[in-house]
């Protein structure tokens, strides 16, 4: 038997069938396998497009409705019924904001530390108030003053509120340091 010689009979059979298949293993992990992948992936692709391209239209069909509840929102007549901040500007409605802001705080036992007028920023026909406060008083008089700036008319709301304990004094309960920002709106001048 040569060097060149090839198997025959029972041997090469196998030997043949081996090499079948591991070519077509090849093949499957060369080509099938990666086409079925690209294929599975454009489909959920696909399938991910078209969950988007539906809510889309969900949304564009709401859009008529939300221009005219926009409309009723910035009507001059309707900005005029809302309870909002006075001041023909940014300063004297954060000086009014303050003002509702320490008298809620007294009258709630959590008299404030230090008060912040934040810049005025307009938000469509309102222009937003900010105050950055901080308080120390008891646990009780904390949530009062909460709850007065939660139910305060014209409508106040509270953002990035912070609470730590304070170091404890000699007598009575033991104070809460909170600082927190409250936002009013007043009616943006027209132009």
């Amino acid at each position: 038997m040569g060097p060149l010689d090839l198997p025959t009979g029972r041997r090469g059979q196998l030997l043949a069938l081996g090499l079948a298949v591991a070519v077509l293993g090849a093949g499957w992990a060369g080509l099938v396998a990666p086409l079925l992948d690209w294929h599975a992936e454009r489909a959920e692709q696909v399938q991910a497009r078209r969950s988007v391209a539906r809510r889309m239209a969900e949304i564009a069909e709401t859009l008529p409705a939300l221009r005219d509840q926009a409309r009723l929102v910035a009507a001059p007549d309707r900005t005029a019924a809302i309870p909002a901040l006075g001041g023909a500007s940014d300063a004297i409605a954060a000086a009014t904001l303050q003002g509702r802001l320490q008298d809620m705080a007294l009258r709630a036992g959590a008299p404030l530390r230090s008060a912040e007028a934040l810049p005025g920023q307009a938000a469509g026909a309102w222009r937003r108030i900010g105050l950055r406060v901080s308080v120390q008083a008891p646990w009780p008089g904390i949530v009062r003053l909460l709850q007065a700036v939660g139910g305060a008319t014209p409508r106040m709301l509270v953002d990035d509120l912070q609470l730590r304990a304070a170091p404890p004094s000699r007598s009575g309960p033991r104070p809460m340091e909170a600082s927190f920002t409250v936002f009013a709106f007043r009616a943006e001048a027209p132009r």
